[in-house]
């Protein structure tokens, strides 16, 4: 599905450890961010985030469903390119990524939420003494 699908997969299955060794757990914070599939996710996990008023707003629960909700953007959005370039998709793994994502999103709500842009005490008196 995702064009770098093949190495995604060896890498993971890289994940067991033998017997008595720690398993290596990765992050999206682990990525160097230099393909596109990590280019496009970090892209909507920052744009989703800023909807809902910025990722410091955000509860350690509503940042995981953020990350992923934009993950399974990425992979929707392979997957449409693909079809758009006239090779063959899955259509039950599409249906089953889009109702995912549309479910995580309405987790965390579909509507925009301002931003606090309240100064704090410090910014207030940053700004007098400046």
């Amino acid at each position: 599905m995702l064009a770098e699908a093949d190495q995604i997969e060896a890498e993971s299955s890289t994940v067991t450890a033998p017997k008595g060794a720690k398993a290596r757990l990765r992050t999206l914070d682990d990525l160097d961010r230099r393909t596109k599939a990590a280019q496009a996710t970090f892209e909507l996990r920052d744009q989703l985030a800023s909807d809902l008023g910025g990722m410091e707003q955000l509860s350690a629960m509503e940042r995981e469903i953020v990350d992923g909700a934009a993950l399974l953007g990425a992979m929707i959005k392979d997957a449409g390119a693909t079809y758009l370039s006239g090779d063959p998709v899955d259509l039950g793994e599409f249906m089953a990524l889009t109702n995912a994502q549309r479910r995580l999103l309405a987790d965390v709500g579909l509507q925009r939420r301002a931003r606090d842009v309240t100064p704090t005490l410090q910014d207030i008196i940053a700004g007098r003494a400046a």
